[in-house]
């Protein structure tokens, strides 16, 4: 096997891989985003405020954040 043939498969197989995990976040923020749009408003506010140390993850408050602002809360009601 050429050195070409060597590196083109594992080109393959690292881009294989990147795009499996790609489309392991997505599903996941998918999930996490239906979810999230099944809560009510305050549950949303705790979460996207929520930033302790053992708090939610950035992409939970992330989620709950780009929710509220579609339900009409502006930046400022968020951060405040």
């Amino acid at each position: 096997m050429s050195f070409w043939k060597k590196a083109l498969d594992v080109t393959k197989n690292v881009a294989t891989a990147v795009v499996g995990e790609i489309e392991t976040k997505a599903n996941e923020l998918r999930e996490l985003k239906q979810k999230y749009e099944e809560k009510n408003d305050d549950e949303l506010l705790k979460i996207a405020k929520n930033d302790g140390a053992f708090g939610n993850s950035s992409k939970e408050r992330s989620v709950a954040a780009s929710i509220l602002k579609k339900r009409g809360y502006s930046v400022e009601e968020l951060k405040s």
